[in-house]
């Protein structure tokens, strides 16, 4: 978000943020939140999206969703997104987003500028820096190491929740898409964990701790 605003800053961009969650408590308004504080930072449109089906959707459904926003919206030059969630730690709805809209896309991004109809980016690249170019529209996803985001100033941010209408909420059947569509290819089998660490005892003297190592030296045969 701060690499969009910074773009809005010098070239005078429209930036438009979108939220996706679930319509029900809590995780409504936590999505709600995050598109009222990137209002407040200098966002100049967000959109939630609510639908149940988004809990249970991979990354080939969300990419479908994404890509189907971006059509709805037109005229969109640039998608930025981070370059993966801290949940998922997958790192794939770039690419996949940049495959379904048909677009070049860069990923790990540290800077970007856009020339003459093109944009160029710098990623990390071994101990230092690679220089890239790719035509607009575009899709880049941003190295979350660079950019600390500015802090919305007060009076917008009460400006932003007092507003009731500030954030647009859109549904999957706003967007057009079938129910094959919004299917996950991917699904959750469930989650497990590593069996707790067994505590071990404290030695209460040199000798103690002597001897409970010894039980790990290898005697001779």
């Amino acid at each position: 978000l701060e690499m969009a605003l910074r773009l809005k800053d010098r070239e005078g961009a429209e930036v438009i943020v979108v939220s996706r969650g679930p319509a029900r408590p809590g995780a409504e308004a936590q999505s709600d939140a995050s598109a009222r504080w990137a209002l407040a930072m200098g966002a100049d449109r967000a959109i939630h999206l609510q639908d149940e089906a988004l809990l249970q959707a991979d990354g080939t459904v969300i990419a479908r969703v994404l890509a189907a926003v971006v059509e709805r919206l037109g005229a969109v030059d640039l998608v930025l997104l981070g370059r993966q969630a801290l949940d998922g730690m997958t790192g794939e709805e770039g690419p996949r987003l940049a495959e379904v809209l048909g677009w070049p896309s860069v990923v790990g991004a540290v800077a970007l500028e856009p020339v003459n109809g093109s944009l160029r980016v710098a990623v990390r690249s071994g101990g230092g820096f690679r220089a890239l170019e790719v035509p607009l529209p575009a899709l880049v996803t941003v190295d979350r190491e660079v950019n600390k985001p500015r802090y919305p100033q007060g009076r917008r941010l009460i400006n932003v929740y007092r507003d009731p209408e500030a954030v647009e909420h859109w549904t999957l059947e706003m967007l057009g898409l079938e129910a094959e569509q919004r299917t996950p290819l991917v699904r959750s089998r469930g989650r497990a964990f590593p069996a707790p660490r067994t505590l071990g005892s404290r030695a209460e003297s040199v000798e103690e701790l002597a001897q409970a190592l010894a039980r790990y030296i290898p005697r001779p045969t």
